[in-house]
């Protein structure tokens, strides 16, 4: 709300969302610690591997289900709004609340 609109001496309101909602968990940097200058030639360490679990990073603890559970394989046709219009098209004849 702007300064104007608030009631005189009304705290300021808390942000609805912060850094950490918009960009997911935050870790903090750590330049003390050495990471290999040359290549060590292996791919299989666990750094550069992700789990195929739904974890978004190595680090991250992930769930049961795979990340790419609710994929599927569809024809060219299938793929964006097809042959027809498109999601904005279709929202500007129907919008979802009704209002045009």
């Amino acid at each position: 709300m702007t300064e104007s609109r608030r009631p005189y001496g009304a705290t300021q309101p808390e942000p609805i969302d912060d850094n950490e909602d918009r960009m997911g968990s935050m870790r903090e940097l750590d330049f003390d610690e050495d990471a290999p200058s040359a290549q060590t030639g292996d791919d299989l360490t666990p750094e550069n591997l992700i789990h195929e679990d739904g974890a978004r990073d190595a680090r991250e603890e992930g769930e049961d289900n795979p990340a790419d559970y609710d994929l599927s394989i569809v024809n060219e046709d299938e793929i964006g709004g097809g042959n027809g219009l498109d999601e904005a098209e279709l929202a500007d004849i129907d919008p979802v609340d009704g209002n045009r």
